[in-house]
């Protein structure tokens, strides 16, 4: 039969309720003729209390023992759905990542998938069964649990469909597709039908949750179409895949991303390489007049034992707004950018643009408003998808 892959999100399994409407619909979709194999989350914050939990005794929690504490919350998840499915009789059983497979590099955290071997998943899906897969873990060649870093079920899912060359990939949560923009941020966002790997990876670097950028990655190397929807069932959602069949609008969609550091020294990148190689966050652009260098870095998951930029350098917190699409990484989109700030009356501290993106760093009191206004600037009509 075809393998069709779900990952529900922590949202989607946090209560009785919840589990049995996710069960049921995992059953309605086995009894169309399909194997399903289900990913899931942590139920809503469990994976955040848990982490509070170790800091309380320890400032720096090993990694190891963080990793083998974080999994914790996927197998809660993970064997309850599997007995809301028993209990309304569809034969299920589930797996934490290191049963079905799910080999990983060494590194605790933030570990990257090296191989899939899913013997298991195919001896159960054969005997019948749905398999449930505790999502964001896996294990490493040095045979310890590590998890896969921020939205790594995603990942788990993409993965897995991969190596079970399944139907389709389905990533469900409580939101109905990526839109133009965050829908809670900007009023006049709407969804968008199609969106390419590129666009997708673009957005989710710079602050689109929906995906993991990992996940897209694998997807795109392995030619796998993904869903973005509600895990309810109740909306078409978005497909990521290589080529939208609708003719490409410019730009796809606009993110921001809270939480970064603007740092900036005297000198240029020559002079300030040693403490750009320094940094222990992901940097999002690098720009360099000459006699000042600035990197723009992300503040999120920062290790708590980060030393603070070396040398004579000045960090100022900045939230990055993206602007994303064919067109992204233009002048004439970077142009825009800067008249709609100025015509704010709003000061950019840097901007970069290369690719298929703009990126500016703007003061975080002021990101939202020329949220807005950019969204307005480049999507003007509201009413339909900017794809058609």
């Amino acid at each position: 039969m075809p393998i069709v892959v779900q990952k529900y999100g922590g949202s989607s399994v946090e209560s009785r309720e919840q589990l049995i409407a996710v069960a049921e619909r995992v059953a309605s979709l086995r009894s169309e003729g399909y194997d399903v194999v289900v990913v899931v989350s942590a139920r809503g914050s469990t994976t955040d209390s848990l982490v509070s939990e170790a800091k309380l005794l320890a400032t720096d929690p090993a990694q190891r023992e963080l990793d083998m504490l974080m999994t914790a919350g996927e197998r809660v998840s993970m064997s309850l759905l599997a007995i809301a499915l028993n209990s309304i009789g569809c034969p299920a059983i589930s797996f934490t990542g290191s049963q079905v497979g799910i080999i990983t590099d060494t590194k605790h955290t933030d570990a990257r998938i090296l191989e899939v071997r899913p013997y298991r998943v195919v001896e159960e899906l054969e005997a019948g069964h749905v398999v449930v897969v505790g999502g964001f873990q896996g294990v490493s060649t040095a045979k310890d649990v590590t998890t896969l870093g921020r939205g790594g079920s995603d990942t788990t899912a993409v993965a897995l469909a991969a190596a079970l060359g399944a139907e389709r990939c389905e990533i469900l949560s409580d939101v109905d597709g990526v839109y133009t923009a965050d829908p809670n941020r900007v009023a006049g966002a709407v969804r968008i039908d199609e969106i390419s790997y590129e666009d997708m990876a673009s957005l989710a670097r710079y602050g689109a949750t929906v995906l993991k950028e990992d996940a897209v990655r694998f997807a795109e190397r392995e030619g796998i179409a993904v869903l973005v929807g509600p895990s309810d069932g109740g909306g078409p959602g978005t497909i990521v895949l290589e080529s939208p069949d609708a003719a490409p609008a410019p730009v796809t969609g606009l993110t921001l991303l809270p939480g970064a550091d603007l740092i900036e020294w005297p000198g240029s990148l020559e002079d300030v390489c040693d403490q750009i190689e320094e940094l222990d966050r992901s940097v999002s652009f690098v720009a360099s007049t000459g006699e000042r260098t600035v990197a723009a870095v992300d503040r999120r998951g920062r290790p708590s034992s980060s030393n603070p930029p070396s040398g004579d350098a000045e960090v100022r917190p900045v939230d990055l707004i993206a602007i994303v699409g064919p067109d992204g990484g233009t002048g004439r989109v970077a142009g825009k950018l800067v008249r709609v700030a100025c015509g704010l009356g709003t000061t950019i501290a840097a901007i970069s643009s290369a690719g298929r993106a703009t990126v500016a760093a703007v003061r975080p009191e002021e990101s939202e408003r020329i949220l807005r206004a950019l969204h307005a600037a480049f999507f003007p009509a509201t009413t339909s998808s900017p794809r058609r």
